[in-house]
């Protein structure tokens, strides 16, 4: 995989290739490799690795990306000029700021670790090794499986001519299990950076339970019924709701936040942070132009307090906000003005 190295090198060729007022360089790397397994045997191995590269550029307030997997010096001069063209029939874009300098894509400060080299170098023998012990649980309690076991690698990179140069790199490995009964289920899925951190067996035990558990169903009547969600469905359910923390979502009037940060939406006993530096935490440590996360309280006693901005997005949103003020004054003022020309009238 290019690390920041070879990286750099893309970034210095591209750079060299563009006659742009301004050129920023995304490079993404991934290596993933899935052993997919039913019926109690491994019926599907397979690994694949690419290499992205995404190159915006600027001419007088217009702006376009253009993006290839092909990082050959013909594939680079390839998509530079793409971009290029692109960007140069582009209306011009009054809210475009200047790509961010190396001092605003400072680091966020100290994160913990995601990148594990045993992760990183696991091979098909031992995903094989750790199916072998989830079908051995599944025998034991007479039950079916049926699953995943993952790894993967990422190396993520954004570089510009204004100095700005910063990447990041994890990997990550996923287990995910379905114990199958005579007349139900039952499901476990974890995931870490570190695939040591993955219990095969204790998952594969949890999932057997939870199929034992379910035997047997019967019909309720239709009612409201108090249920409990356990993490991993918790995090599918409120997951959705993230990308609507996002202040690009509430301008575009799209999000379920509009006219509601600020409300009680939650129980008081819910509070929701976005906290890169957290152990559990995944994804790199900036945001799509480089700049670096800080941990925000998003939702404190239940209550929606703030958003997630980029630069782009705050920009527009203060001088929206500063409109608003503007008029209320103009429209006081007017207002104001009106009656003191009734008080003067006969």
């Amino acid at each position: 995989m290019p690390k920041k190295e070879k990286a750099a090198d893309l970034v210095e060729r591209i750079r060299k290739y563009s006659v742009a007022d301004e050129v920023e360089v995304i490079v993404y790397t991934t290596r993933n490799a899935l052993t997919r397994f039913a019926n109690n045997v491994i019926h599907q191995n397979l690994a694949e690795e690419n290499v992205a590269v995404s190159v915006r550029t600027v001419f007088a307030g217009r702006t376009a990306r253009a993006t290839t997997n092909k990082i050959d010096d013909e594939g680079l001069k390839r998509v530079v000029k793409a971009s290029e063209n692109l960007a140069k029939v582009q209306h011009p874009d009054p809210d475009l700021l200047p790509m961010a300098d190396a001092r605003e894509g400072s680091s966020s400060g100290q994160i913990p670790t995601r990148h594990f080299e045993r992760t990183a170098a696991m091979t098909p023998e031992e995903r094989a090794e750790r199916v072998r012990a989830i079908v051995a649980v599944a025998e034991k309690h007479r039950l079916t499986t049926a699953g995943i076991v993952s790894t993967s690698e990422v190396f993520e990179g954004i570089f510009n001519g204004r100095g700005l140069s910063t990447w990041h790199t994890q990997t990550a490995a996923e287990v995910s299990i379905t114990m199958l009964g005579p007349d139900s289920s039952g499901w476990q899925k974890a995931n870490s950076p570190n695939v040591d951190n993955l219990d095969v067996a204790t998952l594969a035990e949890s999932a057997a339970r939870k199929a034992a558990e379910a035997a047997k169903p019967r019909e309720i009547p239709a009612g409201k019924y108090t249920v409990i969600l356990e993490p991993a469905a918790v995090l599918d359910l409120v997951g959705f709701m993230f990308y609507d923390f996002g202040g690009l979502a509430v301008l575009d009037q799209r999000s379920f936040l509009n006219d509601r940060v600020g409300t009680q939406l939650f129980g008081k006993n819910i509070n929701i942070w976005d906290d890169v530096a957290h152990p559990l935490q995944s994804g790199a440590p900036f945001d799509g132009e480089g700049i670096g996360r800080k941990k925000v309280q998003l939702v404190e006693k239940g209550v929606v307090q703030r958003l997630v901005y980029a630069r782009g997005t705050a920009s527009r949103m203060s001088a929206r906000k500063a409109k608003i003020r503007l008029d209320r004054l103009n429209l006081l003022g007017t207002v104001s003005h009106s009656r003191m020309r009734s008080a003067k009238l006969p």
